[in-house]
């Protein structure tokens, strides 16, 4: 990913995606926390409402606890409001009572005669219940709410309100005044106990079921989750704009700092070479004409000879890995290249060296793979991973180059027999001038950057390098070259 708005021109590869790791990381890092935040805040909220809703149903329930012994007797004096009317012989009663046993009859009955449960207002109507009970559910719709009142062999006698439970009554031993939710249908059962105690020893009057919907809080939950949704998403995206500001504010001293040092890389080993090359001359003069110096000197001479040839191995291969982050977003100067060209050429160089060192290399090429490439590049990359290959072998090794390709890509495997590299020495091949321990490294004089080198010309061909490697059975390092 590459910001059109950004100051500082960001050429390398692993630095461009250092920059996207850092701004996504800190992007995922906000939304997270804002995440957690709208979470905390919803449950807060949402715990919150259910307590007031709990507290307002059992509030609802206590209230019409204390009409449960008006609801008995009234419920009891209708059902048996016949028999009443005909045992009765006081004649100043008698029109109240003929009035009272005619709006009894109105009342509905099942087939045996025995009361059914009834409304409130119907079982309270000849005394004007509602001015009596000032119940809650007065305060809100009735079609929210729903009020049952049971005797104590919980049958059903008044219920008030039109929002009720379709599941039956549980057994006693089900009932401890706890809340149950069925869909959007929240109810609390409540023992009633003879004057008002509340421990289960005391005398039971009978139980009060108290329902009410959750519809409301429902919505106005989900309207509270859909707004904190909405903005942490909003919030996260004004970070996400912001935070590509602060994330090139915070890189830019870093790149101007890599800036400088590629370009000091790039500086002094150019202005190396120069001494480098007349120490190499001189020597190799004097190397030429060695009557002319001391036989005591002629060890010192070489050693001398050894050191800058090895300076200027190293010299060659900074300038090379400067020059190459300086161009990762210069269009290259390539052209149409047959790498299976180069690895039958590198092959025929390097068997007499591994004849020598008694190992067998091999190769097994597909003919015509051609790609886009620099082929001074490419000649170097399969070199350097072929001369890794020899050096790491011992006598009786294999190497084997093999070339294959895909729909995509080349592919180049270069295996060998040798002495593996250790699983926790894998993540670091790669990095410029590491080695591994002593003991496993020869001393051949080399740079420590060839396997950089090789990964930085694979990136630069828009390429990948994988290794899979087991210590004393040997090593695979797998190179895939896009093809065009």
């Amino acid at each position: 990913m590459v910001w059109a708005i950004d100051l500082i021109r960001i050429s390398e590869a692993p630095l461009r995606q250092w920059r996207d790791r850092f701004f996504i990381s800190y992007v995922a890092i906000l939304a997270t926390l804002l995440g957690i935040f709208s979470t905390a805040i919803y449950h807060v909220v949402a715990r919150d409402r259910n307590h007031q809703l709990n507290t307002h149903l059992t509030q609802l329930a206590e209230t019409a606890a204390h009409t449960l012994d008006i609801v008995k007797h009234e419920y009891a004096e209708l059902a048996h409001a016949d028999q009443d009317d005909e045992d009765d012989d006081d004649e100043d009663d008698e029109d109240d009572d003929d009035d009272y046993a005619t709006y009894a009859a109105t009342l509905p009955r099942h087939a045996d005669g025995s009361l059914r449960p009834i409304s409130l207002n119907r079982l309270m109507g000849k005394y004007e219940a509602a001015s009596i009970l000032d119940l809650p559910q007065l305060n809100r719709p009735q079609n929210l709410q729903g009020v049952e009142w049971y005797d104590e062999h919980r049958r059903l006698m008044v219920r008030e309100g039109s929002l009720f439970p379709a599941q039956p009554f549980p057994h006693p031993r089900q009932i401890s005044g706890s809340f149950t939710q069925t869909g959007q249908l929240r109810t609390v059962i409540l023992p009633v106990y003879r004057n008002g105690a509340k421990q289960p020893g005391a005398p039971l009057v009978g139980y009060i079921r108290a329902s009410e919907s959750t519809a409301a809080l429902t919505a106005e939950l989900d309207r509270l989750r859909w707004g904190l949704g909405l903005g942490a998403v909003l919030m996260t995206g004004l970070a996400a704009v912001s935070g590509i500001w602060l994330t090139r504010q915070a890189l830019r001293p870093v790149v101007q700092s890599l800036t400088r040092l590629q370009q000091f890389t790039a500086d002094a080993s150019h202005e190396l070479r120069n001494p480098l090359t007349a120490i190499r001359a001189s020597v190799a003069v004097m190397q030429s004409h060695r009557e002319r110096v001391d036989r005591a000197d002629w060890g010192k001479l070489d050693a001398i000879a050894t050191a800058s040839a090895q300076m200027s191995h190293l010299v060659d291969d900074l300038l090379l890995l400067a020059r190459m982050d300086q161009q990762w977003t210069e269009a290259p100067s390539w052209r149409r290249v047959a790498v299976d060209e180069i690895l039958e050429d590198l092959v025929e160089f390097w068997s007499d060296r591994a004849a020598q060192a008694q190992i067998t290399l091999t190769a097994h090429l597909q003919p015509n793979i051609l790609m886009q490439g620099n082929p001074d590049q490419l000649h170097r990359l399969f070199n350097n991973l072929i001369t890794n290959a020899l050096t790491y072998s011992p006598a009786g090794s294999r190497v084997t180059v093999t070339l294959t390709h895909d729909s995509l890509n080349a592919i180049a495997m270069i295996q060998d027999t040798g002495i593996g590299i250790a699983p926790q020495h894998l993540p670091y091949i790669f990095d410029r001038f590491w080695r591994a321990d002593p003991s496993r490294t020869p001393q051949d004089g080399g740079s420590g950057l060839g396997l950089a080198i090789v990964q930085g010309i694979v990136h630069q061909h828009r390429g990948k390098i994988t290794v899979q490697s087991t210590p004393q059975q040997g090593s695979c390092f797998r190179v895939e070259l896009p093809l065009g």
